[in-house]
């Protein structure tokens, strides 16, 4: 326990730790560690990589942890700018997606890049390119699963109707 020394026990599913001293029982929560991730696109063309790690043909989207001190936005833009050298000119927030691992929570964003940015893989990534819409309809990257924000937030920018090239 944080306040008075004594173990600690789980409790609710072990998103809490209660104190096992009868005199104290205090309840200690979780750390939950922000982190972004990011769907960026100019006009009819959307941003993605490929992780070191990913299975054969996979790109997804981008996603990094906030830094102390950081807005969510600032953190999009540095995130994006540190792995591709892409610039984020705006981003709006999206949804969000617990992270289990480790004990983070996915805050999503659609991005909008610079019109011209030229994409290249930072150190974290082992390709990052431009894609357009026909191109991730017709499969030519595999996309992660259908379970995750990332491919949320793909699908959503893929089927936009009221979109127009800016």
């Amino acid at each position: 326990c944080g306040v008075c020394g004594a173990t600690t026990r789980v409790g609710k599913g072990g998103h809490v730790r209660i104190c096992t001293n009868e005199n104290c029982k205090s309840e200690h929560f979780p750390r939950t560690d922000p982190a972004v991730i990011m769907l960026v696109h100019h006009g009819d063309k959307c941003l993605l990589g490929r992780g070191k790690h990913f299975p054969r043909g996979m790109h997804s989207t981008l996603a990094g942890f906030v830094e102390p001190g950081e807005s969510f936005e600032d953190a999009v833009a540095r995130e994006v700018l540190e792995e591709t050298a892409v610039v984020v000119r705006e981003s709006r927030y999206h949804s969000s997606q617990p992270w289990p691992f480790p004990s983070s929570l996915m805050l999503g964003f659609e991005a909008t890049a610079v019109p011209g940015s030229i994409a290249r893989a930072g150190s974290e990534l082992e390709d990052a390119r431009w894609f357009t819409r026909d191109e991730l309809l017709a499969g030519t990257a595999v996309l992660p699963p259908s379970t995750s924000i990332s491919r949320r937030l793909i699908e959503r920018w893929l089927h936009a109707r009221d979109r127009a090239p800016r």
